[in-house]
């Protein structure tokens, strides 16, 4: 058997949970230690999963005693460009950072420079690539199940940068990973709201042109609902998807839709419903890095390519509403456009007051966030 790679997080919130379970899920980790600036929150994680890895206030010490083979950065948004950089001058095999990748382009592309010339592998969760629902729809699209396919839509909320993200992501993975080539929004901002120490938008609307000829549009925060997941128009067909199932329509199917509910190499939808998004994405997105470490596959679904091009995406739409034009893709804006918006007095809350939509998830007394190692 195998000898198994050595696992450790920096940060150890909620989201960490997800990539702990998809550690310990694929059977070919350990987690060997955790780093955060909370005892509760690693004494919690390890509870939750029956382990005992060793405990660090820093995870720079943690990397330097334990020099993990894999290491996960599950700070808040603005701590994952510092704690990558950070992490990948000890020279672990790979990283797996939480998405979105960072708070600004330029900070994503030194994550990506750090990585490369520390020779570490990195990896962005963006999980639901892992997923078989989607992984079918990508492959009935390739195989011109539904024709050419003209627009994929999208509904989002809670901000573009968190969730959003994922749709961004989505739109490229259906697509083979195609290249956006252009992008046009709009926003709306009149409260002072955040999510997790990033600001975000009250509403937004977006179109983004790929190279191929689709085209894809979030409307987030503008309709009652939201999901992950897409309606894909095509020129002879649709598919409709979700995290769990896949919808089709076309000749094929006699042009009813036809319903597929795939199940996933570790977890099925039916043992676990809502929470099969979560454990299976989590679970594949591990396995695959354990390969690419290994060297069986020569790629990773959810390698920082792609995460930073989802985030080009995600802050494209922020560029077009503050230039008012069309962005050409690669995005040049390297800083936040939101913010150049915000503190430049372009766009001023109307209804002041900041806060963060996340705040209910600080421990204890805490009113602010430490972005470096939460």
């Amino acid at each position: 058997m195998a000898e198994k790679l050595r696992a450790a997080v920096i940060g150890t919130g909620g989201i960490s949970s997800n990539h702990i379970h998809g550690y310990l899920a694929c059977g070919r980790y350990e987690v060997v230690a955790l780093a955060d600036l909370s005892a509760e929150a690693m004494a919690e994680k390890n509870e939750q999963f029956d382990i005992s890895p060793a405990h660090y206030t820093d995870g720079r010490e943690m990397m330097e005693k334990e020099r993990p083979d894999v290491v996960s950065i599950c700070t808040w948004h603005k701590g994952h460009a510092p704690w990558t950089v950070a992490a990948a001058a000890y020279r672990p095999k790979a990283i797996l950072c939480e998405k979105p990748m960072a708070d600004t382009v330029g900070a994503a592309e030194q994550m990506l420079i750090a990585c490369r010339r520390n020779g570490v592998k990195l990896a962005i969760g963006h999980q639901r690539r892992f997923l078989p629902a989607y992984t079918l729809a990508k492959e009935l699209i390739g195989c011109n199940a539904i024709g050419d396919v003209n627009l994929i839509q999208s509904l989002g909320g809670d901000g573009l940068p968190n969730y959003s993200s994922h749709q961004t992501d989505m739109y490229r993975y259906l697509l083979s990973d195609d290249e956006c080539v252009w992008v046009m929004g709009n926003i709306e901002r009149k409260t002072d709201q955040y999510e997790r120490a990033t600001r975000i938008e009250d509403r937004a609307v977006a179109v983004f042109q790929f190279a191929g000829g689709p085209r894809a549009m979030i409307l987030s925060d503008l309709v009652p609902n939201h999901y992950q997941g897409a309606q894909i128009f095509g020129s002879e067909g649709m598919i409709s998807i979700t995290t769990e199932t896949l919808d089709i329509l076309n000749a094929k199917s006699g042009g009813r839709w036809e319903r597929h509910v795939p199940d996933g190499r570790f977890y099925t939808v039916e043992a676990l419903g809502n929470r099969f998004e979560w454990q299976e994405g989590a679970a594949g997105q591990a396995y695959e890095l354990a390969d690419w470490v290994e060297g069986k596959v020569d790629a990773h679904r959810g390698q920082g390519e792609h995460g930073y091009k989802a985030l080009q995406m995600v802050h494209a739409v922020y560029e077009s509403a503050r230039m008012h034009e069309k962005v050409d893709m690669p995005l040049q804006t390297r800083v936040n456009p939101l913010d150049l918006m915000v503190e430049s007095g372009h766009l001023t809350p109307q209804r002041p007051g900041k806060y963060d939509i996340r705040a209910v998830h600080l421990r204890n007394d805490n009113m602010v966030d430490d972005t470096q190692n939460r």
